[in-house]
Parts: C-alpha cells; sequence; structure tokens
C-alpha cells in the first residue's frame, strides 16, 4: 500500500513538474544557440529589450541585451517549450 500511495504522489506531482520552464543563464553580449527536436515555428520573448531572438529550421539562438530576467515560448511541431532567462551583467554574476 505504501508504494501505491509514493507512485500515485509522484504521478499527481508529474504535471506540475512538467510546468516548470527549463532555466537558462548567460550574459549580456553573450548568444546562446538551443537545438530542439522539431522545426520551430514562432518564439515569443516576454521581454525582448532583454533578450533577441532568431530562429532558424530546428534552431533557436538567443543573444543577451541587458542584465534582467524574462521567459521565452518556443513552439515547434512537437509542442510548447518555455525558457525562463537570467541574463547577466557578466560571467561573475551568473548562478
Amino acid at each position: 500500500m505504501f508504494r501505491t500511495a509514493v507512485v500515485l504522489l509522484l504521478l499527481s506531482a508529474a504535471p506540475t513538474l512538467a510546468a516548470e520552464p527549463a532555466r537558462l543563464a548567460f550574459t549580456v553580449d553573450q548568444s546562446t544557440t538551443l537545438s530542439l527536436p522539431a522545426t520551430v515555428t514562432s518564439v515569443k520573448i516576454d521581454d525582448p529589450s532583454l533578450v533577441e531572438a532568431t530562429q532558424s529550421g530546428h534552431k533557436v539562438t538567443l543573444h543577451g541585451l541587458a542584465k534582467g530576467h524574462t521567459y521565452a515560448v518556443i513552439q515547434t511541431a512537437d509542442g510548447e517549450h518555455r525558457f525562463r532567462i537570467y541574463v547577466a551583467a557578466d560571467r561573475f554574476a551568473l548562478p
């Protein structure tokens, strides 16, 4: 019975865990490229004054413009991918 309760608890927590966006961190004037499993159809950055995004095929390149936190939603044929982005002033401020 204990194992069943643990499994049910884990299964009930799974949607909550899946909803947590992936975390990215890079510095101002640094770029990072994400390779996704399917072709990217759209990219939305909540605060475009912090991060610039360009897309090409299965890849999205994110470029830090100013320090701060923002979110990105990348839509592909497979679904939606969410990211929490931290742009640091320099490499010493990275987590």
